[in-house]
């Protein structure tokens, strides 16, 4: 079972045994036993798997190394025109995000979406060598961001509604495999480049081509969600995991929990936005050690979110919230600390996945079946608005105050943390 946490394909056998004896000889669980061991639904989950992989891929290209494509193809040098130009495509996330987890959520065929999005990300990785200016760059990616906003909250829905007795494993594992994205595709592009076997500005079309087939296997193999039998899922199951299936007047997930998300997301992307520029250019790293960082805390994130998700689920998540915010602020002050050894620690330690884990806690097991699509939305947008927020501060607090700066103006933040923290008790 320990090895099968961390493999979410494999772990279709315990998937089967945990339907088996469940709620009697009922009809509905017999048929979501069937649909779910069968070998298309294997097939159709490792789809929408491969899709998160090569998704988080191509937001490696972009965030972490399209700073790197506009100082050295397109000689932009200012440090806070590179961030507005990566927030610009993340506020157009943060706009229509919201709209896609309510509307994916009531389709028939949400597979048609899924592949769309990955479509867009293609579309304008083989239109990327051919801009000839930064500002066209962030046409292209605005306008395709209309369209790769769908991925992220539609699929997690979808995991919802197909996996209703395991979502915050299933969860897990959806993030498991963007960190794998991340992992692999970060050390790759560091090789290659630092190497020399080819220049950046020849990666993106090859990424388009991977996105493409991705596109077509989502679009052919994933099924439809079955709702009638989720629902009968959570009505069965909501005593004895205490689970909140109502909340009064609107409110879709806790305004706690919420707060808390944008304040550590915020402040991480603040951070992360200028990280490679500070550590190559202000702390002496190389690029090649810079790709391996990042490869790195991608692959401590990968483990980390097959131990918290069943400690999120066994003692709650104020307490991986209470977790996350330490955590926060011994990272940061690692990072303040002007040395490769030191900063690289402090960036290996798995925050984001912390937080996100809890708040996948908060969706799960709080928020109603019928508002989950939307609540996902809410929780794709704060995090799509965080990152544009923070491209834009971080280039901006940079350009006014140092790239040191940023890491001690984080530590301050952190004391945020613990005061929002209790707010993630209760219902709002």
């Amino acid at each position: 079972m320990a090895f099968q946490s961390y493999f979410p394909i494999l772990s279709n056998r315990y998937l089967c045994k945990s339907f088996k004896g469940y709620a009697g000889n009922s009809t509905d669980i017999d048929q979501l036993f069937r649909r779910e061991c069968d070998f298309k639904g294997v097939v159709g989950i490792f789809c929408l798997y491969l899709g998160v992989f090569l998704r988080a891929s191509a937001d490696v290209l972009i965030h972490a190394y399209l700073p790197f494509y506009f100082l050295n193809h397109m000689g932009e040098t200012r440090v806070w025109v590179i961030g507005f130009f990566l927030g610009i495509p993340a506020l157009v996330r943060l706009t229509v995000s919201p709209f896609w987890g309510r509307y994916v959520a009531r389709v028939n065929h949400p597979k048609i979406f899924f592949a769309g999005g990955l479509l867009a990300y293609a579309v304008f990785f083989h239109r990327l060598p051919g801009l000839q200016n930064p500002g066209e760059v962030v046409v292209a990616a605005s306008s395709a961001a209309l369209f790769t906003s769908i991925f992220n909250p539609g699929s997690r829905g979808w995991l919802l509604q197909n996996f209703p007795l395991d979502g915050l494993k299933y969860l897990a594992f959806w993030h498991q495999w963007e960190a794998a994205g991340y992992l692999l595709s970060s050390i790759a592009i560091g090789w290659v480049v630092n190497n020399g076997y080819m220049e950046l500005a020849q990666i993106p079309p090859i990424f388009g081509m991977l996105l493409a087939i991705g596109a077509l296997f989502t679009g052919v193999f994933l099924p439809k969600p079955k709702r009638s039998a989720s629902h009968f899922i959570c009505s069965s199951k909501m005593k004895a995991s205490k689970r909140i299936c109502t909340y009064d007047k609107g409110v879709i997930i806790p305004y706690g929990a919420l707060s808390y998300l944008l304040t550590s997301s915020l402040t991480w992307e603040v951070v992360a936005t200028t990280f490679g520029l500070y550590y190559i250019g202000l702390l002496g790293g190389t690029m090649k050690l810079y790709g391996l960082l990042i490869g790195s805390a991608t692959f401590v994130s990968l483990f980390a979110y097959g131990v918290l998700a069943p400690l999120c689920q066994k003692r709650g998540h104020y307490l991986v919230f209470k977790l996350a915010s330490w955590g926060y602020t011994a990272m940061y002050l690692l990072m303040a600390y002007p040395s490769v050894p030191t900063a690289s620690f402090g960036y290996l330690m798995p925050m984001s996945s912390v937080v996100r884990t809890a708040i996948n806690g908060v969706v799960t097991n709080q928020v109603a079946e019928t508002h989950q699509g939307a609540a996902l939305g809410i929780v794709d947008s704060i995090e799509a608005g965080s990152i544009a927020w923070g491209a834009i501060l971080g280039g901006m607090i940079a350009h006014h105050r140092g790239l040191a700066f940023i890491p001690k103006l984080a530590l301050f933040s952190s004391v945020l943390l613990h005061i929002l923290a209790p707010r993630t008790k209760g219902r709002w």
